[in-house]
């Protein structure tokens, strides 16, 4: 009896853990599409005293919504972040699965070498390197452009290493039985190996996903021309320079922002975890 009740409590804690947990990382978005809904008075008077108006609008408007999609170009501004995202995943993964394959199934020396130095740029930041690049991608002509957007960013160092790893797990049998067959390399990649990493490769392609179009502080350096902006550009730039900022408007985008996120990982949720706990990941 007693050892059933202290497994209850101890299931009772974890599950308060969980909720607090949940609510620590929904809370934040609940308010956002709350105040998507609130006029501008609205939202400032409803922030003290802290209460649930503050995360339930009571009179909800659609208002900002009808300002954000008329005075703004942010169907263009998706519709450039969703060519982006979708084009710099696949080249992401013909990239990094050719080059996993290689660092995994060729043999030459200092493959070891080659590998600890693609994983070492995961030590330099963003910022450090924003300068460079805009030199060279400018220099080929390919400012201003959602081409320039997306290709520094193709060569993925967690791509390859994801991969990799996943690689390094199938057996060696499925490319000699390959070989006896007469299958050279590149007929090995493309029909024995990439059909068993199909869950690596579509954990890559959703976490590149989700970079490309989060991406702000690149696209903004590199990508000044207005027909061009990425949604999260055009939502940090929406309204007058001399005016005081919409909150709601600017809330009315993050929204619209992010909602295509979460439908897609709420879809391809299962092949993130799998992909995470196949690649050695933990976390």
């Amino acid at each position: 009896m007693t050892e059933n009740r202290s497994r209850s409590r101890r299931v009772l804690g974890v599950s308060l853990i969980l909720v607090a947990i949940v609510l620590c990382f929904f809370t934040p978005f609940l308010w956002i599409v709350s105040n998507s809904f609130k006029p501008q008075l609205t939202i400032f008077a409803d922030v003290t005293p802290l209460s649930w108006k503050t995360f339930l609008p009571v009179h909800p408007v659609l208002e900002n919504y009808r300002t954000l999609f008329a005075r703004t170009n942010i169907l263009h501004a998706l519709l450039n972040t969703a060519i982006v995202s979708a084009a710099q995943v696949a080249l992401t993964l013909v990239l990094c699965s050719m080059a996993a394959y290689a660092l995994t199934r060729i043999r030459f020396r200092g493959s070891k070498v080659v590998f600890a130095l693609i994983l070492l740029t995961f030590l330099l930041p963003v910022e450090a390197m924003l300068v460079p690049l805009y030199q060279v991608v400018s220099g080929l002509g390919l400012d201003n452009t959602l081409l320039g957007v997306m290709i520094p960013w193709i060569a993925s160092p967690f791509g390859l290493f994801l991969l990799k790893q996943s690689f390094e797990e199938l057996p060696r049998d499925l490319e000699d039985a390959a070989r006896i067959d007469g299958a050279g390399h590149l007929r090995t990649f493309v029909s024995v190996i990439l059909p068993n990493v199909k869950v690596p490769l579509l954990t890559l392609g959703l976490v590149t996903f989700l970079f490309s179009w989060n991406s702000f502080l690149w696209p903004l350096v590199i990508a000044q021309a207005p027909e061009i902006q990425l949604i999260q550009v055009a939502i940090a730039q929406q309204g007058s320079p001399t005016q005081l900022p919409n909150w709601g408007e600017t809330f009315a985008g993050a929204t619209v922002a992010t909602l295509p996120l979460i439908l897609l990982f709420l879809l391809l949720q299962k092949y993130f975890t799998q992909g995470m706990a196949m690649s050695g990941i933990k976390g």
